[in-house]
């Protein structure tokens, strides 16, 4: 027997297993694949995000800015605005509709008419030096025969609050002539709600070529005026081309946060992890020693059990689960000894059966008056008397061959007919005899000989008190079970008989030397149980009915 403290360290060690690959490393992966899905879940959706804010701003510059070069457009086509220089009239005018183009749009603007030198002749801005900047930087750059095309212009040095990101502008013609310039600067203050309630976002506008006109932070731009994390890792950036790929919208996360979170996360689960396995081991290490007294005491009984000296339940100290297996130890123990009780009996029945059978087989009666009836027959009917050798010779090849328990139920009735046969030849017209066995069922198996004693009894007690003995075996399918049924028009049993029959059938013991019915009723409930065996019934006088049930099984 192993010692206990081998069994308290074992103990301890598959207990620390099992919780180790049944409960923690379960919940260890669950764990970090719900933490990896969530991060992938919030990338998602900040990506999503960053689209939907990218398509928005997209949308609103790019119907802004064409609204506003419709708006130049149509100014241009205004035959007052080339007026606008040579009388003080129209100046009213002008500025009205200059202002209502700002105030219908929400992206503000700036406007400007400046002459061919810079002067300013109407905005709506503080009148300061812009005009010759605007002279300097960008006037003197416009071709004056120029085609009606608006130019645009970026301010890619002013990184002020709300300053001018892109300028648009526009000749004003005097018949072919250049004769000034309508200029409206677009400001940036209308921008900043695509990324002040955007965590970790921001936008940058740029031209076709990656030159900036509006970025929300300064560190996104190079010294060259090029956006310049489009390449770097740690960001994420959605773009965006609008008016014709004049602009490109890009907006930008930057993802350094989301994944130091991540990397910390994961680094806090591995600690945690760590924890949960130490916690585990000191938490099997504490269950081991309480358990260690139900281990000892079960492990007691089973020894007591293999030394033959169990001394029969006993409850443990403590109500855990080690009680429910002691009590189905005790329960098994009850049962193993049952069993082996009935094997013993198995075996004494099996004997029994096989001593009878032999016992029929050479039966001197039946071999003497059959052999009578052949040395008769070779005389009278040679034919005849060979007919009856071959049917002994048979019968006693079946009923000595032991080599297997079943038999198909062909084969067993192949016997009754060779012995009801022989019996015929015996009492001729005094025994007749009928089989009707459905062909579907020849093959099923049953156990073997076991109508023989039940027709044998039928014969040896039937027919000396009646002057004609009819014999019907039936076989039939109900359900899942197997019926045969063994009829004889013999004398019967009395009521006290056939109620000493059936009380002899319900017990474990035989205490007669008749065991025909008995043993086959017993035989069956040894091999499948109580539910099936021999049922007995009969009035005296005018015969038996035998009801065989098995198990209906397929052929093996």
């Amino acid at each position: 027997m192993i010692g206990n403290t081998t069994i308290n360290k074992l103990y301890r060690e598959k207990l620390s297993r099992s919780l180790l690959l049944f409960a923690i490393i379960p919940t260890i992966l669950v764990t970090g694949v719900f933490f990896q899905l969530f991060f992938m879940i919030i990338n998602e959706i900040s990506d999503r995000e960053l689209t939907s804010q990218n398509k928005e701003l997209s949308s609103f510059l790019s119907s802004e800015i064409t609204s506003y070069k419709k708006e130049i457009q149509a100014l241009q086509e205004d035959p007052r605005l080339s007026r606008v220089f040579q009388t003080d009239d129209v100046h009213n005018d002008i500025y009205k509709e200059l202002y209502q183009v700002v105030t219908d749009h929400q992206l503000k603007s700036n406007f400007y008419i400046v002459d061919v030198e810079g002067s300013i002749l109407l905005t709506n801005a503080y009148r300061d030096n812009t005009a010759q900047i605007y002279y300097d930087k960008y006037l003197t750059k416009v071709n004056k025969n120029q085609d009606k095309d608006i130019t645009f212009y970026n301010e890619k040095d002013n990184h002020a609050a709300d300053f001018t990101f892109l300028k648009m502008t526009a000749p004003i013609y005097d018949g072919n002539k250049v004769s000034g310039f309508i200029i409206f600067d677009l400001q940036s203050n209308q921008l900043r709600r695509f990324y002040e309630n955007m965590n970790y976002t921001d936008i940058v506008i740029t031209d076709p070529f990656g030159n900036q006109l509006f970025s929300s932070k300064r560190s996104l731009i190079l010294d060259n005026g090029k956006i310049g994390v489009l390449s770097k890792k740690g960001y994420h950036t959605v773009s965006s081309s609008i008016v014709k790929d004049e602009f490109i919208v890009h907006s930008i996360r930057y993802e350094g946060l989301l994944q130091k979170g991540f990397f910390f996360g994961f680094l806090g689960l591995f600690v945690i992890c760590g924890l949960m396995v130490i916690i585990t081991r000191l938490f099997a290490i504490s269950i081991a020693r309480k358990k260690t007294k139900s281990i000892d005491t079960l492990l007691s009984t089973i020894q007591d059990v293999n030394e033959g000296r169990y001394k029969g339940y006993h409850q443990l100290e403590e109500e855990d689960e080690f009680e429910t297996i002691n009590y189905y130890l005790h329960d098994m123990i009850l049962s193993k000894n049952l069993l082996l009780s009935e094997n013993k009996e198995i075996h004494i029945r099996k004997t029994e059966a096989e001593i009878k059978q032999l016992q029929m087989q050479f039966n001197p009666h039946f071999l003497f008056n059959t052999l009578e009836n052949i040395k008769f027959m070779i005389r009278m009917n040679p034919s005849s008397a060979e007919e009856l050798l071959l049917k002994l010779s048979s019968i006693l090849r079946y009923s000595i061959d032991n080599t297997d328990q079943d038999s198909p139920l062909k084969d067993d009735i192949k016997y009754i007919y060779d012995y009801l046969d022989i019996q015929k030849a015996r009492f001729e017209e005094r025994l007749n005899f009928s089989v009707e066995i459905p062909e579907e069922l020849g093959t099923t198996p049953i156990p073997k000989l076991i109508m023989q004693p039940l027709v044998e009894n039928a014969v040896k007690y039937g027919i000396d008190h009646v002057d004609h003995l009819l014999i019907k075996i039936k076989a039939s399918r109900i359900g899942d079970k197997l019926v045969i049924m063994i009829l004889d028009t013999g004398s019967g049993f009395s009521q006290s008989r056939l109620q000493e029959i059936r009380d002899l059938l319900h017990t474990t013991q035989n205490p007669s030397n008749h065991i025909g019915i008995y043993n086959v009723h017993r035989r069956i409930q040894l091999k499948y149980g109580r539910s099936y065996g021999v049922r007995v019934f009969s009035e005296e006088n005018k015969g038996s009915l035998l009801l065989i049930t098995i198990p209906y099984r397929k052929e093996e």
